[in-house]
């Protein structure tokens, strides 16, 4: 199983954005830091458990704080890509998109000493163009694919396989026979094929319902993976007007002890970054040793 964190400031996961009252709430200083107290209660429950995970860090966050970057690497988690700015990549033109990731992944490596192997989207928003663009840069794998039921206006790439797998180059729900990026899919339920791996899901969905696809793959002998944000953990998260009472329901304590529970539940098994995954589950298959 792999607890994956994807690290960006609140005002990113707002839904759908409150442009003018996110920036007077800042100050108009972004980013601001208000994931730092939300991401030391993940640390601590992470080291409390012996976690060993992936975070995905956004290069503008990584910019403005590189010493709490340096200071998850060095409590030995993996550092990985969620592009430079929060934004929809499948709409940026590729050679903004090129040179914005080209640009985080070196801020990335200068930061740790690493240079970071995996990538996830915001909002989940790939293609074959945009992977295939992340391959010639240099990462090994992503972890952008919900292979679930469409839901309107946010992601599902149904039909893709529920375990990591090389995607085809013309249609990334299938499989390559001779390619060695990986993609890396979010948990989902096997058969209905209804997402179950994120923090929104274990928000208003309530962790059974999370725990129930974690047992359900795991029976089949599937790989899991789970995400989540400071946001999902944050007590504190402002509540702006004319935001769905969803986009913010039962964050802090909530979560927290829902992912302490599903660690203690799952407890039979290693918890590990994407890399260590991909190294057990396919070994030489994707190059990430």
């Amino acid at each position: 199983m792999s607890l994956t964190v994807d690290i960006e400031e609140i005002y990113h996961d707002l839904w759908p954005p409150r442009e003018v009252e996110i920036l007077k709430y800042y100050g108009y200083k972004r980013p601001k830091g208000t994931f730092f107290k939300p991401l030391r209660s993940i640390l601590k429950i992470f080291e409390d458990n012996h976690v060993s995970s992936t975070f995905f860090v956004l290069g503008e966050v990584a910019e403005a704080f590189p010493e709490i970057i340096e200071e998850i690497h060095d409590l030995g988690h993996e550092i990985a890509s969620h592009g430079y700015m929060h934004r929809n990549f499948t709409k940026i033109p590729f050679d903004e998109l090129e040179k914005m990731e080209k640009r985080n992944r070196s801020l990335l490596e200068k930061i740790t000493g690493e240079t970071p192997k995996g990538f996830r989207a915001p909002n989940f928003q790939v293609d074959t163009e945009v992977l295939d663009l992340l391959e010639r840069i240099g990462y090994l794998y992503d972890s952008s694919v919900v292979p679930s039921v469409k839901i309107p206006g946010w992601f599902g790439h149904y039909g893709a396989p529920l375990y990591p797998y090389r995607p085809n180059r013309q249609n990334l729900v299938k499989q390559s026979k001779s390619r060695d990026f990986c993609e890396v899919p979010v948990a989902v339920f096997p058969y209905i094929h209804l997402p179950a791996g994120g923090g929104w899901f274990l928000r208003n969905l309530g962790v059974d319902y999370v725990k129930t696809a974690i047992r359900l793959l795991l029976r089949k002998g599937l790989p899991v993976v789970l995400y989540f944000h400071p946001l999902d953990v944050d007590s504190n998260v402002p509540k702006f007007d004319g935001l769905p009472f969803h986009v913010t329901r039962r964050c802090g304590e909530y979560v927290l002890n829902a992912v302490e529970h599903i660690l203690k539940t799952f407890d039979n098994g290693p918890k590990v970054s994407i890399q260590e995954m991909l190294e057990d589950y396919m070994g030489s298959a994707c190059n990430v040793a």
